[in-house]
């Protein structure tokens, strides 16, 4: 049951994420992020036993889509692309700016991308 601490470290980033959009809007970006990789991680270590050393998230997704045979949407696949950026940018850009707007979207983004896994998934409806 490792991958138990895969969806409780998503579902914790998450609450991060929602909480924090305005006081601090990177640090929600960063966790909306990291909410959306622990989870497509965790189905992966659940499933298969392994998961690519990658923090790109339509790479993962991609992956889940070919192990369980999903048509992953294209806005689904957007919002992993507009997501992964943050794992870095949040935390080293100095060329970056947060704001509520930016924190908004990529809280959006995680739950628009958990509410599709969580069709095929049970473990994500504990997440969300």
């Amino acid at each position: 049951m490792v991958e138990k601490f895969w969806f409780e470290k998503a579902k914790e980033f998450l609450e991060i994420a929602r909480n924090n959009k305005e006081s601090y809007p990177w640090l929600s970006c960063f966790a909306s992020q990291q909410c959306i990789e622990l989870a497509l991680k965790g189905i992966l270590v659940k499933y298969k036993g392994t998961y690519p050393l990658t923090h790109d998230l339509g790479e993962l997704l991609d992956l889940i889509g070919k192990e369980f045979s999903l048509t992953v949407p294209p806005d689904i696949m957007k919002d992993c692309d507009f997501l992964t950026p943050h794992y870095t940018q949040s935390r080293y850009s100095m060329m970056s700016s947060y704001n509520l707007r930016k924190a908004e979207s990529c809280v959006n983004s995680a739950e628009r991308i958990l509410n599709w896994l969580s069709s095929f998934f049970k473990e994500i409806k504990e997440i969300i």
